[in-house]
């Protein structure tokens, strides 16, 4: 066992499995996506410890833990098509691409040139290049839309990208700590039930409107 194998073994048995993410298919999925891949080359020292690892640029990825409960949160399934917003240097759509059926890895530049390097091999992914707001509807639509990354506004915008009986799944609210949540369409509406406090660097164009008082 290599010392990358070795942390990663811990961080599933130290970090994710004491959280609750009981999951055998998602426990699977983190124990084979290397994450060292997936963090600048001068950060892979802690590519396995429960922190937010920086990623340049205001960026960070999303502690071990926190994502994996919002995966089994999405309840990903075979065959069923993903977009994931904010994908960083692509790992949420590599543990997603074991998950499901095919992933889209939606980033801005600079960013999405380092995931399709990191992600080279991964089956079943392509990186689309773009405003993280608009989302990517002509990829779509999509049975699962997942935010890694904090959003307290614009998510209205993603309900018309979904397939029918999606669902979005994001560290969502007005306020921090933002909540796991999932959305669905219900009527003209997205609606969304929370399931757990969910803190997460916030996603860029997903910033809260500051209320300016007369």
């Amino acid at each position: 066992m290599t010392e990358f194998e070795r942390l990663r073994t811990g961080m599933v048995d130290g970090q994710i499995r004491v959280a609750d993410v009981t999951d055998r298919r998602v426990l699977a999925a983190f124990l084979a996506v290397e994450r060292e891949r997936f963090v600048p080359a001068d950060r892979r020292d802690i590519a396995y410890l429960d922190v937010r690892t920086p990623l340049g640029g205001g960026r960070a990825m999303v502690e071990p833990m926190i994502l994996a409960k919002l995966v089994q949160l999405a309840d990903p399934k075979e065959g069923e098509r993903v977009l994931v917003v904010g994908a960083g240097l692509g790992y949420s759509a590599a543990i997603f691409a074991r998950l499901a059926g095919s992933v889209v890895a939606l980033e801005e530049a600079p960013f999405a040139d380092a995931a399709r390097q990191a992600l080279a091999g991964v089956d079943r992914v392509s990186v689309v290049e773009g405003g993280l707001a608009a989302g990517a509807p002509g990829e779509g639509p999509y049975d699962i839309i997942f935010f890694d990354g904090a959003v307290f506004e614009g998510l209205d915008a993603f309900a018309s990208q979904l397939a029918p009986n999606g669902r979005i799944v994001a560290p969502a609210g007005r306020a921090r700590p933002t909540k796991a949540t999932v959305f669905r369409v219900t009527g003209a509406e997205l609606t969304g039930v929370a399931a757990f406090d969910a803190a997460a660097p916030t996603l860029p164009g997903f910033e809260p409107v500051e209320a300016f008082a007369l």
